[in-house]
């Protein structure tokens, strides 16, 4: 973890503004940390659409478009939290959480880490027996949405559009069996890019097939989530889903 936060310090201190020139230097950084990520985690089971090396490559081109977008004129001076601390490119499961938070990923360079958001994603995982290292973590929206007194905010559908195509190619990318999307901005965020039909309250903890995938609707870790989910039942919640991976990782 440590060599993670590292690697993604160096990335994101560059700033959104360097998608060119020295950016390419963290893109090497990227490229490296990212091959040695996916040889850890690999699965020999789950086929790939191409090699490693094309893999490690195409996330790098996509992490710099990402620093090079524009889009949201509220998330100017914002980290765009795509890199090598998301996770391995070669993930059994993907998180889809809502945007960066200001005391967590905006921060740290890490989503769901540094905040109590984070605090809470850390035992939830724990709870499920996932390791945060086995688990690409990836958001709605990669930058952290401030009202006018710089508080968190929620992001605007305008904002969640803008981001769809990096969502998008992030999921074409890693091709995650499961997709586990972390609240309801995420699971709209994921109808964007297909239809559903899931609803957070009518399908919490459902497997819903999706995109050739199973698409798992889960409250997100949050504080606020809380009251409408406390944190026992989420747990428990983590737990049949730690479950369910290890029955089908037996499987194969």
């Amino acid at each position: 973890m440590y060599m993670i936060k590292s690697i993604a310090r160096t990335v994101n201190q560059l700033g959104p503004n360097q998608a060119h020139g020295p950016h390419q230097t963290a893109l090497g950084i990227l490229s490296r940390v990212a091959g040695h990520e996916a040889a850890v985690s690999a699965n020999p089971h789950e086929p790939r659409p191409e090699s490693d090396g094309g893999c490690i490559e195409a996330f790098a081109r996509l992490v710099a478009e990402a620093q090079a977008c524009r889009a949201c004129p509220r998330m100017e001076g914002r980290v765009r939290l795509l890199g090598p601390a998301n996770g391995p490119l070669r993930p059994r499961l993907c998180f889809v959480a809502e945007a960066p938070g200001r005391l967590g990923g905006d921060r740290t360079n890490i989503p769901l880490c540094g905040d109590q958001s984070g605090r809470n994603f850390e035992r939830l995982l724990a709870a499920a027996q996932l390791d945060r290292a086995s688990v690409f973590v990836a958001n709605a929206v990669l930058c952290n949405p401030r009202d006018a007194a710089g508080r968190n905010a929620p992001p605007s559908s305008t904002e969640i559009r803008h981001c769809s195509r990096f969502l998008a190619a992030t999921l074409d990318l890693l091709q995650p069996p499961y997709v586990v999307a972390l609240g309801a901005v995420a699971l709209r965020a994921l109808a964007r890019i297909e239809l559903h039909g899931a609803t957070l309250a009518a399908d919490v903890g459902a497997v819903i097939p999706w995109c050739g995938r199973s698409l798992i609707p889960l409250y997100h870790p949050g504080p606020r989530a809380q009251l409408h989910r406390p944190y026992a039942r989420q747990a428990e919640d983590f737990r049949k889903l730690g479950a369910l991976v290890r029955v089908d990782d037996g499987a194969h």
